[in-house]
């Protein structure tokens, strides 16, 4: 934790940093490992989301929080999957990017039962929910997603459309189904 802390310049960002690296480390690892099958490999894509948090320490105003713990867990699953990619490019495997989400299997379960809306967010590929979720129900600006999740601006407005459009279509579709089960 010395090393995270160095980078930081204030005492009061290294005291919320503690208490960010306290509240998160473990939940961290989880998220990577869950993602490479390889504790190693997931230390290293948490040190790698740690120093990117010290990067975006400014935007994250309470540490308990939902809006937190999403961004936390989306920027490790981010790293750990530039990682997965950046190993698969000798052998070719197709990534499943419906099974990697920013959200636990619990969380899109709960969704799922509440209504149709959340059922349709939760099928869309992790690329898309990241950034609804991020975007519409933690109420980041496109500026701190771009930044958190290491992308251009434009990409994560673009990201952000054809995500829209993803859940426009899912939604078109159950309501199909449901008007044909109704029949």
């Amino acid at each position: 934790m010395l090393i995270y802390l160095a980078a930081i310049s204030s005492d009061e960002d290294k005291s919320k940093f503690e208490l960010i690296y306290r509240q998160y480390r473990n939940l961290m690892y989880y998220a990577a490992n869950q993602i490479l099958h390889n504790s190693s490999d997931a230390e290293d894509v948490v040190h790698q989301a740690f120093l990117k948090i010290v990067e975006i320490l400014d935007t994250i105003s309470k540490i308990k929080s939902h809006k937190t713990r999403s961004l936390i867990v989306t920027i490790t699953e981010r790293k750990a999957i530039d990682l997965y990619r950046s190993k698969s490019r000798t052998a070719v495997l197709p990534l499943d990017e419906t099974y990697i989400g920013s959200v636990a299997a619990n969380e899109i379960e709960h969704m799922a039962e509440s209504d149709a809306i959340a059922a349709a967010i939760a099928a869309l590929p992790a690329r898309y929910r990241e950034v609804l979720l991020l975007r519409y129900d933690n109420g980041f600006s496109y500026s701190e997603i771009s930044k958190a999740l290491d992308m251009t601006e434009a990409a994560v407005r673009k990201t952000v459309q054809r995500a829209k459009e993803a859940l426009q279509r899912t939604l078109q579709i159950q309501e199909e189904d449901t008007d044909e089960d109704n029949r």
